[in-house]
């Protein structure tokens, strides 16, 4: 009977910081994104300009998010699904956004 081999790969490689730090703030933008749409809806539509100022914020957080995820997937001989999360859920929250705003709410 054949004995298992286990191959281990040693690397030095680490994740970028900019693709973390997109992540987060895609993260972040989505957790307030989903509280402001709660909050309306739960209001039925009354609410103020520190809603809007939120989204607003919001969509802010993730165009800086997408920069610094392309910016972290730019990094040479680095680990970068941090940086592709971060991208595809930034571009998520500017999709809500931007349904937010064509749906009048």
């Amino acid at each position: 009977m054949k004995k298992k081999q286990h191959k281990y790969i040693y690397s030095d490689k680490e994740h970028t910081k900019k693709g973390i730090f997109s992540t987060i703030l895609a993260v972040l933008s989505f957790i307030f994104l989903m509280l402001v749409i709660i909050a309306s809806y739960s209001r039925r539509g009354d609410v103020g300009g520190s809603f809007g100022a939120t989204a607003f914020l919001c969509t802010v957080f993730s165009a800086i998010g997408i920069i610094l995820g392309a910016l972290g997937k730019s990094e040479p001989d680095k680990f970068y699904l941090f940086s592709y999360i971060g991208i595809a859920w930034n571009v998520v929250d500017v999709l809500i956004v931007s349904a937010i705003l064509y749906a009048g709410i």
